[in-house]
């Protein structure tokens, strides 16, 4: 059985400017709202730009009203899309990469998220000398 390890008081402030620092650049919710007229949900991001998504591509809101979505709050601290009249909650970079990011970026994040892992074990295995 694994035991939990309790992190030092250096460990656990790395920890946190690391994901600090992940923060800053990650592309997070300012406002949203929704447009019925070009039935949209459109999210101001903290980059400045403002995308717009159709009901269909959000999970939990596919059949949603314009009641529904009158009371949208971003919450998290930018991280998610809440609608309280549906109980539904979007991650926003989630989002943002499922369906504006390239395929090269999802191959990049799963190759970056894959190399963390092998170096917390360890690191690649040294390769053996030819005889």
């Amino acid at each position: 059985m694994a035991r939990f390890k309790i992190p030092t008081q250096e460990e656990f402030g790395a920890a946190t400017r690391d994901e600090a620092a992940r923060m800053r650049t990650m592309l997070l919710g300012i406002s949203a709202h929704y447009d019925a007229g070009a039935q949209l949900v459109f999210i101001a991001l903290n980059n400045g730009m403002t995308v717009g998504f159709p009901l269909s591509v959000l999970p939990g809101l596919e059949n949603a009203t314009p009641d529904d979505l009158r009371e949208m709050e971003i919450q998290e601290g930018g991280y998610g899309l809440h609608v309280p009249s549906l109980d539904a909650d979007i991650a926003i970079p989630n989002l943002l990469e499922d369906h504006l990011g390239s395929k090269s970026m999802r191959i990049a994040r799963a190759r970056a998220a894959a190399s963390r892992a092998n170096g917390q074990r360890g690191g690649r295995p040294k390769k053996t000398q030819a005889a």
